[in-house]
């Protein structure tokens, strides 16, 4: 019995943590962590530029693949690590953002697309979430009889 606890236990605080929040937003700026390291761990040079790529993608209706930028809404490129996004009609929108990492020699690298949907990418403490714009058409009023 004790085992069967801690099994139902452990499912259900592993299903909490894997939950998004949805946040309602007709827009939002989405923000996230310097890139400072590279893909092993070691220091970016001093010469190297940091930019990010900010996407994003009706959720609902899903995209084949997330890490396939064509596939993807394109919003801007950045320096800064946080950018403004509007969504251009009411659906539950994915976020995300890449590097682009150029070099002194002009060689230019991309990382694969953070997703605010993945709990190993999103805020520790925020955890993963979605965007959904605000609100339907509110309900007709003033309603009368013709007199006809």
């Amino acid at each position: 019995m004790k085992k069967l606890m801690v099994v139902v236990l452990f499912v259900l605080v592993a299903f909490s943590l894997s939950c998004q929040t949805i946040v309602y937003k007709t827009q939002a700026t989405l923000q996230w962590d310097a890139v400072t390291v590279d893909a092993e761990g070691e220091p970016l040079l001093p010469t190297d530029v940091v930019q990010y790529d900010v996407f994003i993608y009706d959720y609902i209706a899903g995209v084949a693949d997330a890490q396939n930028v064509t596939l993807l809404t394109f919003v801007a490129t950045t320096l800064n690590t946080e950018q403004l996004i509007v969504f251009p009609h009411r659906t539950t929108w994915a976020a995300g953002v890449r590097v682009r990492l150029s070099d002194a020699g002009g060689n230019i690298s991309y990382s694969t697309v953070a997703w605010s949907y993945i709990v190993a990418d999103a805020d520790e403490v925020a955890g993963p979430f979605v965007y959904s714009p605000l609100g339907g058409p509110s309900k007709p009023s003033g309603l009368k009889d013709s007199g006809m």
